[in-house]
């Protein structure tokens, strides 16, 4: 015979497991909409930007501490990232365009 307390955990237990199967099938019909497509790509650009301020910037491991220091460093990143994509944008020549007579 099974204890009254294990009793109720079994049944939490797949109660939960009724709700996560909800959630998930919710999630994939959800994954095939138009705006979620629109997002990840919202959601990939961005991303893109955090890793470079990671990686090439060094913004993985704060050198202060305090939230006023760490907000300072992160504009500070921020500026010098922005920085490099307006001289990558400025020194952009287009190609010559041949003339067709």
């Amino acid at each position: 015979m099974i204890p009254p307390d294990a009793q109720r955990a079994m049944s939490k237990r797949a109660d939960s497991t009724v709700v996560e199967v909800k959630c998930r099938q919710r999630a994939r019909e959800l994954a095939n909409t138009p705006e979620f497509l629109k997002a990840q790509r919202q959601r990939k650009k961005v991303e893109a930007l955090f890793a470079e301020l990671k990686n090439q910037i060094g913004l993985r491991r704060l050198r202060l501490r305090r939230m006023r220091f760490v907000r300072e460093q992160f504009y500070l990143a921020a500026t010098v990232q922005n920085l490099k994509r307006l001289v990558r944008f400025l020194s952009f020549k287009p190609p010559p365009e041949i003339a067709t007579a």
